[in-house]
């Protein structure tokens, strides 16, 4: 187990462990900070009693400022923070922690009286008076256990503070993954919708070319349904199911449609999240191409650079058609999965004239370490 999941384990095997040794690191410090000539109204010395008697004493003193410690502690983290301070009940906190200090300055002058002072007396050392025991329960409860207790309480608000910050973090990465999730699932039955069409379209024609649809369609659908559920692709593949897109786009619509696609740039090796540009060419042939009557057109163009894709499209279309993807999942999807994918690491323009509408998309590329390997260990065994 590493330091950090040491600290911030919620185990309860671990808290006491952790536990434990703090309190253990606490002793120690109590004990090598113990001045060598007594102090705090011991009567006491190195020198007076020797080595080994005096720090006899020194051991048994700072387990009970230990017990001390505890009490106050415990109070403070598991009562007083719980019921007051996280309920932002401030004043009643500092009220009640006032309180806390009182009762441990007894609890601290009840064991040095009534435990401690016998244990002395059998070995042999002095003891304080029973007034000055009460004198330096309460004062030194100001210097000693509340002031070590409030340090470890700051450290462990610290903690928490941080854990909870991870934990939000972590809450806010499972819904943008949940999201996008849904996101993606709803883009499948769209495009399903959309091409099926195209389909019942060429049957009611009886043309030849309906296999070659299903075909393609039954390669894309494949690529969506098994490929697209890891968070990033092959810019290949994507590239693919754009191609096949145009191509069944080809079938419907012939020489009536002037189509154009040009993909330039090295995307071999580098990786993207899937489905951000098929959407947009969907709404560019539902919402423009296929309403225009006369010369209806579309330009796509791709280019892939070291590190970003751009994406351009545009096409016609008629003048009160708004190609925004309203009533289905179109835009707004993409740009909802742009902003959780890439939240300040992206563009999205988009415009809307009378007669033309045009997307400029850049996103950035991942390089696919593994495919660079395979690529390597293929032109490496080529050589052999």
């Amino acid at each position: 187990m590493s330091i950090h999941d040491f600290i911030f384990s919620r185990q309860r095997e671990q808290r006491i462990k952790r536990h434990a040794v703090l309190w253990v690191i606490c002793y120690i410090i109590n004990v090598l900070a113990y001045p060598p000539n007594g102090s705090y109204g011991s009567f006491n010395g190195l020198n007076e009693d020797g080595f080994f008697k005096y720090y006899e004493m020194v051991i048994i003193r700072s387990a009970f400022y230990l017990l001390c410690q505890l009490a106050f502690f415990y109070i403070v983290i598991y009562f007083l923070m719980p019921v007051f301070f996280w309920k932002k009940k401030y004043v009643l906190f500092i009220f009640m922690c006032l309180i806390s200090i009182t009762a441990v300055s007894f609890f601290r002058y009840a064991i040095f009286l009534y435990i401690y002072n016998p244990i002395m007396k059998e070995l042999g050392l002095q003891v304080n008076s029973v007034a000055e025991i009460l004198r330096f329960s309460i004062i030194l409860n100001f210097d000693g256990p509340a002031f070590l207790s409030f340090a470890l309480i700051s450290l462990k608000f610290l903690k928490d503070w941080q854990q909870k910050q991870t934990d939000n973090f972590n809450l806010q990465k499972e819904n943008s993954n949940a999201e996008l999730s849904l996101l993606k699932a709803q883009i499948h039955p769209h495009f399903l919708f959309n091409t099926l069409n195209n389909i019942y379209s060429f049957t009611l024609n009886k043309s030849p070319q309906a296999k070659n649809i299903v075909k393609k369609l039954e390669d894309m659908l494949h690529y969506m349904i098994e490929e697209c559920e890891q968070p990033l692709v092959p810019v290949k593949n994507e590239i693919k199911i754009i191609q096949d897109y145009f191509d069944l786009e080809r079938i419907r619509y012939g020489n009536s449609l002037n189509m154009q696609l040009e993909i330039t740039g090295d995307y071999n090796n580098k990786t993207i999240a899937p489905l951000l540009m098929i959407p947009f060419i969907e709404n560019s042939f539902k919402h423009g191409t296929s309403k225009m009557l006369r010369d209806p057109w579309i330009k796509l163009f791709i280019q892939a650079d070291e590190s970003v894709l751009h994406f351009t499209l545009s096409n016609n279309k008629p003048g009160d058609e708004i190609v925004n993807g309203k009533g289905g999942i179109g835009l707004n999807n993409v740009k909802k999965r742009l902003e959780l994918l890439y939240p300040a690491n992206h563009l999205l323009v988009i415009e809307s004239t009378t007669n033309t509408f045009t997307v400029n998309m850049r996103v950035p590329l991942q390089a696919d370490k593994n495919l660079i390997l395979i690529n390597e260990e293929i032109t490496s065994n080529s050589f052999v």
